[in-house]
């Protein structure tokens, strides 16, 4: 039982560096565009 609990949290542990990652990964996306956008003169949002 003890195993499957380290597992489980092992598991839980990847899963969350993974969306933290894929998070940072979307920001940094959604920034760039924003100031592609912004050097070509389009809109900025907010």
């Amino acid at each position: 039982v003890l195993v499957q609990v380290m597992a489980q949290r092992a598991l839980a542990d990847a899963m969350e560096l993974m969306a933290n990652a894929m998070a940072q990964e979307a920001v940094s996306r959604t920034t760039d565009r924003v100031t592609q956008e912004a050097r070509r003169g389009g809109y900025m949002p907010m």
